[in-house]
């Protein structure tokens, strides 16, 4: 690659698990890891993560259960073992095998920072590592902190979420490991593709800033999206094109207008009752052409003490969605 643009190299999870490698690091990762030691240079490992964003996943075909209407991800409830969607409120119970190739492997997905850094210790116990995360990075100034001591160290690993994501220019950074980019995916948001495509263009752009051009290695259970693809290819419209004709098909922005109403308080009932008035409300207010999703469990159903419940309205491009909001 020329200098400057990182060689990236996608690896497919679902084959290495097929291969029996039960490690979060790949081979490719492994070997990457082990040069890096050997070389004494620095890499980051980017987590891509959400702490809510449970669904489930199939670790031998990476099927992901989807709502059928609404074309985002079933978000896993472990009380009642269900799946619900968080646009339109469908829910059903979580299968107990997947309904793609039938394997037992149907599994929560999401490993913290800190599994991935006691696995590190465990295979490179030489290897220094600075965790960011909102756990290490949660007082004053933590952040720096965290990126001057990174910047201090001779060779070792930076580790975190989506902050490492940001403006990082460091030279001697020579490799960008991402252990998981599935679960921006597959949050339960239509723009989920659009993100973790922009996500990982971000993060490709850590490595290599030096003389060596660098490698990113992209670790995914879907080696076929098309995030993915145009990643690898430094082709946004691979994404793009596709993005379009999928969104123009179930009427998402830019193709409709969207707007999403949310209703808290510290009581479940009077939020229910709240919410549902007002999607009655909007129901009767709409115009033709118009569409109502909801009221159901905002995906962060609870926040602190709140309970959460929101609706979605679709209203086609150029409407005044704003004034019909404010007068309901």
């Amino acid at each position: 690659t020329a200098h400057g643009l990182p060689d990236v190299r996608i690896v497919d999870m679902g084959a290495e698990f097929g291969d029996g490698n039960r490690s979060m690091f790949s081979k490719t990762l492994t070997e990457a890891l082990n040069a890096l030691v050997v070389k004494k240079s620095k890499g980051v490992l980017f987590l891509n993560r959400r702490g809510f964003a449970s669904f489930l996943l199939c670790r031998e075909c990476g099927y992901v259960p989807r709502c059928e209407n609404c074309s985002v991800s079933l978000t896993y409830h472990e009380r009642g073992d269900r799946l619900t969607c968080h646009h339109c409120g469908h829910t059903e119970p979580s299968p107990v095998v997947c309904p793609r190739c039938q394997s037992p492997y149907l599994r929560k997905f999401g490993a913290g920072t800190q599994r991935v850094e006691d696995e590190i210790h465990a295979q490179w116990p030489d290897l220094p590592v600075v965790r960011m995360d909102a756990d290490t990075t949660s007082g004053k100034g933590g952040h720096e902190r965290a990126l001057a001591a990174f910047e201090d160290m001779e060779s070792g690993l930076l580790l975190g979420t989506q902050m490492v994501a940001k403006g990082l220019d460091y030279p001697e950074v020579t490799l960008v490991g991402v252990i998981n980019a599935d679960t921006t995916m597959h949050l339960p948001d239509f723009r989920a593709a659009e993100r973790t495509y922009q996500l990982l263009e971000q993060v490709s752009g850590r490595a290599g800033r030096g003389e060596d051009p660098g490698l990113v290695v992209i670790q995914t259970y879907w080696p076929d999206h098309p995030a993915i693809l145009a990643v690898a290819a430094r082709d946004a419209d691979l994404l793009y094109n596709e993005e379009r004709e999928l969104r123009s098909a179930i009427g998402w922005a830019p193709y409709r207008r969207i707007a999403n109403i949310l209703v808290s308080g510290e009581t479940a009932t009077a939020v229910k009752a709240y919410s549902d008035a007002l999607g009655a409300a909007f129901r009767t207010a709409i115009r033709d052409g118009w569409e109502v999703l909801g009221p159901s469990d905002a995906a962060l159903a609870r926040v602190k003490r709140a309970y959460r419940r929101h609706i979605v309205l679709k209203a086609p491009p150029g409407s005044a969605l704003g004034p019909l909001v404010r007068e309901v």
